[in-house]
Parts: C-alpha cells; sequence; structure tokens
C-alpha cells in the first residue's frame, strides 16, 4: 500500500459527511483495508449474495470432515482462506473450527488420557466442530443415550462419562471450555442420579425397619396371648 493511497484515502475520508454518506465512508473503509482488482470486483458481483453465502458454508462443512487430519499449521491456512466478511452469521461455525485448531495437542491428550474412551472422544470431537445450528440437537442426543447406559451393555455408563468430564474440567480447561455446558450437563445429571439413589436408599432402609418393628411387635402380641 503507497503513501499516495493513503493520503488519497483521507482526503476522501475528510470530505464525506458520516450522517449523510455512512454507506459510502464503509465501502471507502473496506476498499482501503482490502482493496480489490477489478477481476475480482466483476466476480463478485457476478455471484450473488446467497450463491457464495452457500459456498462458504459448503466450504466449512468440507474443512470440518478433514479438520481431524490435518496438523495445526495446515489447518489454520485452511482457516484463513475462507472470508467470512459478508456473513456474520458463520462467524461462530467458523471460530468453533479456529479454537479447536490452536488446541490440537490438548485434543491428543485427551484421547490417551486413561479414562477417555472412543465413543466419548469422537462425540466430543463431533460436538466441538458442530455448527451452531446442529450442536444444541447433538448434545440432547448423547445425553439422551446415557440413560441407555444403565440397561444396555452396548453403551458406556453415565459414570464413566461423569469421569471424563471431571478429568477434562480439572486438567484441560482450553477443551472444558469448548463444551462447558454439555460437560457440566453430564456432571450435575451424574450427582442428580447419586442424590437420588441415595435417597431411594434411605427410603427402602426406613421401610425395612418398619416391617421388622410391626414382625416384632406382631410376634410379641402373639407370644403375649400365648401365655395370658
Amino acid at each position: 500500500m503507497t503513501e499516495s493511497h493513503e493520503t488519497d484515502y483521507l482526503f476522501r475520508m475528510l470530505q464525506m459527511n458520516p450522517l449523510d454518506q455512512p454507506e459510502e465512508i464503509l465501502d471507502l473503509r473496506r476498499g482501503f483495508l482490502k482493496p480489490e482488482t477489478d477481476s475480482s470486483t466483476l466476480l463478485k458481483e457476478a455471484i450473488s449474495f446467497d450463491d457464495r453465502r452457500e459456498q462458504t458454508i459448503k466450504n466449512i462443512d468440507a474443512l470440518r470432515k478433514i479438520l481431524w487430519t490435518l496438523d495445526s499449521q495446515t489447518l489454520n491456512k485452511q482457516i484463513e482462506t475462507i472470508n467470512i466478511f459478508d456473513f456474520p452469521d458463520l462467524v461462530v461455525s467458523l471460530s468453533r473450527l479456529k479454537a479447536v485448531s490452536e488446541h490440537l495437542e490438548s485434543f491428543h491428550k485427551l484421547q490417551d488420557h486413561p479414562a477417555c474412551f472412543p465413543q466419548f472422544y469422537e462425540q466430543f470431537c463431533t460436538l466441538v466442530t458442530a455448527s451452531p445450528q446442529r450442536v444444541v440437537k447433538q448434545r440432547e442426543e448423547i445425553l439422551n443415550s446415557l440413560r441407555k447406559g444403565t440397561t444396555d451393555p452396548r453403551y458406556r455408563s453415565l459414570n464413566e462419562y461423569y469421569r471424563i468430564a471431571k478429568v477434562i474440567r480439572a486438567e484441560m480447561p482450553e477443551l472444558y471450555a469448548l463444551e462447558k455446558s454439555w460437560l457440566e450437563q453430564i456432571i450435575t445429571r451424574r450427582k442428580s442420579n447419586t442424590l437420588f439413589g441415595s435417597v431411594v436408599f434411605k427410603i427402602i432402609e426406613a421401610v425395612i425397619a418398619i416391617i421388622a418393628f410391626l414382625v416384632a411387635f406382631c410376634i410379641f402380641a402373639v407370644v403375649k396371648d400365648m401365655f395370658s
């Protein structure tokens, strides 16, 4: 960027009225920060907004599919090639992928942890890269599957999920931050189940004690009648 270009930008900016020309000022600033060639401008104008947005979404989805096969440097380069300047609604989707790229080593550490198991790791990796539109449903589906772990041996138990969720919260805060709400739901659900089980156990103990008392009372009454 030359000095004459900067001078021309400042001169033109000073001539504009922010109240009357807000759009022109924004266009001028975009052109100054990221000047486009005539050919790229014509290409951009030829492709509709919806088509460009659809293609950007496809690029993000394609990156999700190969993300775990790339090293951090390559992944970051791929992310940088995706331009979401005109699509603020896609910022969260791309930022989730960028957050993953910054902590790939932590994911390797998680995968190798003794408390981690393949089913959890696959589910966790799916959630941290999912789009905001899909991730809520996927979280709920996984949480619902935990109920099957108590009766179906094909599913891992809630205790196993609880154990690795606690590990992530204590030892890998950078990963915990990526799916805090889901991990906390696992931890909370386990505590709730434990509390419920404790209450049920105490109720059963109380019922047994009452039954034992009634039986003893009946025996006493029968014996008393026999000797009266």
